[in-house]
């Protein structure tokens, strides 16, 4: 048992240390659970003492001893026990190894006795059967089989011409071939529903009937127990009286006997308060079936039950925090409990588990992604929350694979409900909107009308980032290739805070009652009355929106929120998840702290800050005593360094007080040039285990922030180590040879250095050199030289890398750096670079690469190193896809490749849409140890080396000064016998605070970006921008806009269009426009009545839309007065055709220049404008500035306004 725990949980790597870091509630572990993998055991050993017993009881009969006819066991009853207290039934463990469909999905039993009809579980066996067969049954796959059914699918997906010849009924899973030989270890089922209804009383449903119309509760009550394939299962323990037993059985036959449709209430209560505790608690066994992989039954609510409900759960009570029994042993289970942490190494090792890190889609929040890091070639789909399991993004999470198309089918089914929900919500809507003039524009061709709330969540997660977010766009051609379900969380960042707003409703319920409030006061009636009982809890309502409403208990928040919680509507509170409980919808939380007002700009950045893991600028009293007081180097420091005072040395300075970087260049002959890399030794002054090293390592980076920094380490550490004009300093140097003509290097030194720079220039002034511009700052010509000595240097190491031609010029891929780095200088455009950086750049991708090489070659499996995995080939199929719409050809072997199809690209605007098509399709890199990683994956994908590491910024990345300790381990000969998990740990630590740093980067800039925006339009609420459309779709399409670096979708549903048409072919989106309704004022039908919208978000601080978009192109141009008397009418945003004429031909005139590009016609009476991929269209551009995180919003231009 000890060899089985201890087994490497990952696949094809060294196993790591897996570790819970959130809190669990007593509902999911309690003293009693008992591992599964142990039980396994423990049965297979009273298996074997039961069959020696036979044979003593045969020798006996054959000897004499007892008369044969004696049975000292009775085969009918259980005749082996387990240490007490429990009482093992053997004899029902063996499994048979054909079907075993309703062992695995149907939850044991223990109240229910047997002869209920069981049509359900024998409804099919088909993974593709439809729905109207009854709940489909998910199938686990292990990790080969799924690689199997993958390789299947992607190949019908590469050959569309043998799929449109295949039968339609062919499913695209490797199941419908042959059936995968499923292993006998198992989950054990759910017994997440009441278990205690006699099935022989329950009323049978016809087998005719839909099974899903049945309450799930009453579903899995009377299937129970009717298959002779039970799984192993130990008796219940009967501790509830027969009245209580006799209550929930009559009110599930009530229920079933209500009607055959769809009966919420008999499997959660929607209507009434959902933590009332009357609510009957399933009857849970101490132990449960094993391990099970997939086969679990399809519930109405969900549409998923997990087979691991059970595991671990069974017949434990659930206790309050004092010890009490609380009342959540009233409430049913919504969630799978997780399996127990020791359960994981050996089903990961065997293929039953993969662990990744779990990823929400920002457009779906309902759906998450889990990337496995190269196990598999495509990222795991996880359908809706129940699957996701209360795993959060960023988790580190154990998935059981499931068959796609099961997966997908559900999928389908609860999209088609959610249709006819809005469908129907839309049809009241409808009924009660006033018709307009013209009776209101009909939508048809391609043009879809989203819902109200899809409208609204794409306005949140368009609007409020730089690049558009997009997933897959999957459909029942492109399904995913994989599939599954959390069962468990492996790690989780520790002490996360959130920021948001706190209310007293849920969103939903708070829309509701405005709505209702709104309504009454149209009739004449008085608001609601207010609350009479103060609440238990208040909701806070994170900004991230990939994290889940969090409860607040009530007395957490400020004294006087319940009778005054208008006035905190706009007010960021800071919280975090203490607990989730499989019986809650919704995390519990505590309050933080009331950060201020949304608008202030300090109040944002702190609250951006705390959202991205990063606390205040402030370091305690025991990290500032920490700080060295002295530079002086010592004898010591002069014998075994290298001295090179006698060389021309220059520092250059990203930022002041961080000048971490200085350089030389010598000629030695005539053939050798030597170039050297001086970086300052922070790990001299920083010891290990010190209060400075502990806060470096928990802050793990600075960051750099449009509006502030927060360092690393404190100011005065900073500036007292960094490298200063004329003093001596302690250095780690890499030092080249290379030939001047050729470039090659022909020996490399690393060692540690004493060095003086001769001058201290910063990036500006560089920047300013290469550009050719005057500086403020003096600049020498010796100074000037070994600047241009450093850009050629620079140049030919990009040709080296790239295998770039000697004429090639490779443009600065500022965005695509992102992908390795964030940027220490910060620009308000995430697409602009700057030469000065690129040369630096350049440059260190060598010098990291360099001390990459020594680290592996030296140290081996404890070298800390960073590496850019290739992106998964769905991602890159997408990005040809979206390159060939381009008219362009890339060619995608490697990123070198890539990148050299880029130079083709004269047009600087697409090359900045092909940058963001390619970033979108890349994933970060990431901090490893090489031990814990097969060598074949070192490399970094982007930069096209095989090894790769981060040296040369100790003072803003932790990581580095791992590095720099590992060198000097080696440089002086003393082994590194530092613990790879503890490295691996603080590899993990550094990852995920690189990837918050850059979050907190891109947030910052889309704040300024927002700002600027916002007072350039302080009067129209609009910018007139150009744009470059690179995507186009059936009722929308995607532009860049280059000035502000930001790309987003203009949606058609937002526009005065009668239809739109859409040729897939030609990629061709034409739009059908209203004449002389202009797009800066209409608003859509659906949306102009729409009550109290202000009591639903905050107010825009007096913003007042633009009267039309020449009103706004003039404000910017600052010709306001050639239309000044246009009115701005705040009180009615729409326009009727009679005003449109007032101002049509100036509008015209001054929008002129922007439809210069524009291809438009009119025939037949219709005004249709061409939409096609490269193409310039002007577009208005808009920042919400009221709201905890900006948002930016777009829309096209009517070219029709005259």
């Amino acid at each position: 048992m000890q060899q089985q725990s201890q087994s490497s949980g990952r696949q094809g790597r060294t196993a790591r240390n897996l570790h819970i870091a959130h809190r669990r509630s007593p509902s999911e572990l309690t003293p009693l659970i008992v591992e599964q993998l142990a039980l396994q055991q423990q049965i297979e050993m009273l298996q074997a003492q039961h069959q020696q017993i036979l044979a003593q009881h045969q020798q006996y009969a054959q000897a004499g001893l007892i008369p044969p006819q004696t049975n000292l066991l009775n085969p009918q009853q259980p005749q082996l026990q387990p240490p007490p207290p429990f009482i093992t039934p053997y004899g029902q463990y063996s499994q048979p190894s054909t079907h075993r469909r309703v062992q695995s999905s149907i939850p044991p039993n223990h109240h229910s006795n047997s002869g209920g009809n069981n049509h359900q579980a024998n409804a099919s066996t088909s993974s593709s059967s439809g729905p109207s067969l009854g709940h489909n049954r998910r199938h686990s796959l292990a990790l080969s089989e799924a690689k199997q059914a993958a390789a299947i699918a992607q190949a019908k997906r590469s050959n569309l011409s043998d799929t449109s010849s295949a039968s339609p009924e062919t499913p695209t899973s490797s199941t419908s071939d042959s059936k995968p030989n499923i292993p006998s270890f198992k989950f054990p089922s759910s017994p997440d529903k009441p278990a205690d209804t006699s099935s022989t009383s329950s009323p049978v449903a016809s087998p005719s009937r839909h099974g899903r119309s049945q309450s799930l509760q009453y579903q899995r009550s009377f299937t129970r127990n009717t298959s002779p394939q039970r799984s192993y299962q130990f008796p219940a323990t009967n501790n509830t009286s027969a009245s209580e037993q006799q209550q929930p059985q009559q009110q599930q036959q009530q229920d079933f006997s209500r009607s055959h449709q769809h009966n919420r209430s008999g499997s959660r209560n929607f209507d009434g308060n959902w933590r009332q505790s009357h609510q009957p608690q399933p009857s849970q066994d101490f132990l449960s079936a094993p391990f099970v992989p997939g086969h679990r039954s399809r519930g109405s609510y969900g549409n998923s039950v997990s087979s691991i409900q059970a595991y671990g759960m069974m017949n434990q009570p659930q206790f309050a925090p004092n010890g009490a029994p609380g009342n959540q042993q009233q409430r049913k289970s919504l969630f799978s409990p997780y399996l127990p942490q020791a359960s994981l190494p050996a089903l990961l090792a065997e293929g039953r588990l993969v662990s990744g890190i779990l990823r929400v889609n920002k457009k779906n929040r309902s759906d998450a992604y889990v990337s496995t890091d190269g196990l598999l070639d495509a990222d795991i789909f996880i359908c809706g929350s129940k699957d996701r399991n209360r795993a959060l993004e960023g988790d580190l999470v154990a998935v059981e694979l499931l068959e796609v198309d099961e997966v997908w089918t559900s999928k389908k089914e609860k999209e088609e409900k959610k249709k006819r929900k809005d469908a129907t919500i839309n049809s009241v809507e409808d009924n009660r909107q006033p018709l307009s003039e013209n009776g209101g524009l009909r939508r048809r061709g391609s043009l879809k009308q989203r819902p109200t709330q899809k409208k609204n969540d794409d306005v949140e997660v368009e609007g409020q980032s730089l690049l558009l977010v997009e997933e897959e766009a999957l459909s029942d051609e492109v399904k995913p290739l994989y599939a599954g379900h959390v069962v468990a969380i492996i790690d989780r960042v520790p002490a996360q805070t959130f920021s948001g707003t706190l209310g007293l409703l849920r969103p939903s319920s708070q829309a509701t009652k405005n709505k209702q409030d709104a309504e009454r006061k149209d009739r004449g009636e008085g608001p609601s009355r207010p609350y009479q009982d103060k609440p238990k809890i208040v909701w806070f309502k994170p900004t991230d929106k990939r994290v889940p409403l969090i409860a607040i208990p009530t007395d957490q928040a400020p004294s006087d929120f319940v009778e005054n919680h208008e006035s905190y509507v706009d007010k960021i509170f800071t919280a975090s998840i203490k607990r989730w409980p499989i019986t809650s919808l919704h995390p519990f939380g505590t309050m933080g702290s009331l950060l201020g007002a949304a608008g202030d700009e300090d109040i944002e950045i702190e609250a951006l800050l705390r959202d991205n893991n990063f606390p205040a600028d402030i370091f305690s009293e025991q990290v500032l005593s920490s700080v060295p007081q002295s530079t002086s180097i010592t004898e010591e420091d002069l014998g075994k360094r290298r001295n090179l005072n006698s060389e021309y040395v220059l520092g250059f300075a990203p930022k002041e007080n961080l000048v971490e970087q200085a350089f030389h260049v010598t000629k030695i002959a005539d053939d050798k040039v030597e170039i050297g890399i001086h970086v300052v030794d922070v790990s001299h002054y920083v010891e290990e285990n010190s209060p400075l090293d502990h806060e470096a390592r928990k802050r793990g980076t600075s960051v750099f922030l449009k509006q502030r920094t927060v360092n690393q380490f404190p100011d005065k550490f900073n500036e007292f180590v960094s490298f200063k004009a004329g003093r001596q300093s302690l250095a780690l140097s890499v030092i080249f040879d290379i030939d001047p003509k050729t470039f090659i290097i022909s020996d490399t030194w690393i060692g540690e250095t004493i060095v003086t720079p001769s001058k201290i220039i910063p990036y500006s002034v560089g920047q300013s050199v290469l550009a050719k511009e005057e500086s403020d700052v003096a600049v020498s010509q010796a100074e000037i030289n070994y600047i241009h000595t450093l850009q050629a240097v620079s140049n030919k190491f990009r040709q080296q890398r790239l295998g770039l031609d000697e004429d090639d010029k490779a443009p600065v891929h500022a965005l695509l750096n992102y992908v390795d780095d964030e940027n220490v200088v910060v620009s308000s455009n995430i697409f602009e670079g700057t030469l000065i950086q690129q040369l630096f750049d350049e440059i260190n991708i060598k010098v990291n690469t360099a001390v990459a090489q020594k680290l592996v070659a030296t140290i081996g499996d404890k070298a800390f190193l960073r590496r850019h995995a290739d992106p998964i080939l769905q991602k890159i199929e997408a990005f040809t896809e979206s390159v060939k719409n381009l008219n362009m050809e890339v060619d995608t072997a490697t990123s070198a490749t890539i990148q050299k199809s880029f130079l083709s690209t004269g047009d600087a605007g697409i090359r900045k849409g092909l940058e963001a098509l390619l970033y979108k399709c890349m994933t970060r890199a990431k901090y490893f140890i090489a031990g814990k990683t097969d060598a074949d994956n070192y490399g970094h994908y982007f930069f096209n080396v095989p090894v790769y590491t981060h040296f040369n910024a100790p003072l803003r990345r932790y990581a580095d000064i791992v590095v720099h300790r590992q060198l000097k381990a080696i440089i002086n000969g003393v082994p590194y016998d530092e613990d790879i998990e503890k490295l691996s740990t603080i590899a993990d630590i550094c990852n995920f605070k690189k990837d918050c740093a850059k979050n907190a980067q891109e947030q910052s800039i889309h704040l300024a970006v927002c700002q600027d925006i916002d007072k350039k339009t302080v009067a129209t609420g609009q910018l007139v921008i150009d744009s470059i459309v690179i995507q186009v779709y059936e009722s929308a399409f995607d532009v860049l806009i280059p000035e502000y670096g930001i790309e987003k979708r203009v949606h058609g549903d937002q526009l005065p269009l009668r239809k739109a048409e859409f040729d897939k072919a030609t990629r061709l989106l034409e739009l059908y426009w209203e004449g002389g309704i202009d797009s800066a004022m209409y608003v859509p039908d659906n949306e102009k009545n729409v009550k109290n919208a202000a009591a639903v978000t905050p107010v825009r601080r007096g913003r007042v839309r633009a009267s039309s978009a020449a009103s706004a192109l003039a404000q910017e141009s600052g010709g306001l007065e050639s239309i000044s008397k246009l009115s701005i009418n705040k009180d009615k945003p729409s326009l009727d055709k009679s005003d449109a004429a007032n101002y049509s031909e100036t509008a015209g005139k001054v929008l002129a220049p922007y439809f210069e590009n524009v291809i438009k016609r009119e025939e037949n009476g219709e005004r249709v404008q061409e939409i096609r991929v490269l193409q310039h269209v002007p577009v208005l551009l808009s920042a919400e500035l009221g709201n905890s995180i900006p948002c930016l919003t777009v829309r096209a231009v009517n070219p029709f306004t005259q």
